[in-house]
């Protein structure tokens, strides 16, 4: 590894170069990460549609178990239940992908 800065003249000024770094490797990609990353795929739509499903069947279970003059409430928290959960799972996940960095 060459720790040493090189240095390159231009007409007026030096630039330091940093060392070059080896960076990883990429693996070649195989028909098996093919297939895992297929098999993701079809999972998160799978349960994206479930929980859209869940979401509004809910919704309709409101409908079903709470009077008329209630469900707009019940409707309203159930939708603040939701966007907390959302939210959370995303800045979770997004904490997660910086810790990584």
């Amino acid at each position: 590894m060459n720790e040493e800065k090189e240095t390159k003249e231009t007409k007026d000024e030096n630039i330091i170069v940093p060392p070059k770094v080896n960076t990883k490797e990429k693996k070649d990609t195989t028909v098996e990460d093919y297939f895992k990353g297929g098999l993701f795929v079809l999972l998160g739509i799978i349960i994206a549609i479930s929980a859209l499903k869940f979401y509004f069947t809910v919704d309709s279970i409101i409908y079903t178990w709470f009077k008329q003059e209630y469900v707009p409430i019940i409707q309203a928290f159930y939708n603040l239940i939701v966007i907390v959960v959302s939210l959370y799972i995303l800045k979770s996940y997004v904490l997660k992908k910086k810790e990584k960095k």
